[in-house]
């Protein structure tokens, strides 16, 4: 299949996580939010907190992404007015740095937006203000003690930019930054998809 030069899921809905150490929780519900208006064309919302606090309480040293998954493709998760919402299967993806065959993921009616998780080091930016593109860390941010990592969504790529879109959780309107290639993977830790999403 030939890959599309650019392509971008846009969500319904941009959720801000403020302050809050919730960004697994955003950043998955809001990769399911997107696959059920994709399938669908319903808006749904869940409520990130409350199941930030129950993956916390019973993941059991599992990864927390992990448990996500888990728990949505074996008793699936309520949305804010009831709906039931469950996955077929997920699947950790551990090509990232195969730009082709990452784009050929994203671009696949079977898989989709994706989340990744990133190692933060202090100073960098990774919502940074005066641009849209995310920047490569320097030597001297590299060398320094590292930060909490972070979790974010893939929602697409400029194919021959060899940028990634990324849907991040601080902000509610400017949220959106483009992720070169090769920053990804200097900093990407893991990715996981979701597939056959459902709503009864």
């Amino acid at each position: 299949m030939p890959i599309t030069e650019y392509i971008d899921y846009k969500p319904a809905k941009v959720y801000d996580q403020g302050k809050s150490p919730t960004c697994v929780a955003h950043a998955f519900f809001t990769l399911l939010s997107e696959h059920v208006q994709q399938k669908y064309k319903k808006e749904v919302e869940f409520d990130f907190y409350k199941y930030h606090d129950e993956m916390e309480k019973h993941r059991n040293g599992k990864l927390r992404v992990k448990y996500l998954c888990v728990k949505a493709k074996e008793d699936g998760y309520r949305t804010k007015c009831g709906r039931l919402v469950k996955i077929g299967s997920y699947r950790r993806f551990s090509a990232w740095r195969r730009w082709d065959f990452l784009c050929r993921h994203i671009q696949s009616p079977n898989v989709g937006p994706m989340l990744f998780a990133v190692k933060r080091y202090k100073g960098h930016k990774l919502n940074p203000k005066d641009t849209d593109v995310i920047e490569m860390p320097t030597e001297a941010q590299f060398k320094k003690k590292k930060m909490v990592g972070h979790m974010m969504m893939i929602r697409g790529f400029q194919y021959s930019a060899e940028w990634l879109i990324i849907q991040n959780s601080w902000g509610k309107g400017d949220s959106v930054r483009l992720l070169p290639h090769e920053v990804l993977n200097k900093i990407c830790k893991y990715m996981y998809y979701v597939k056959n999403v459902t709503i009864k």
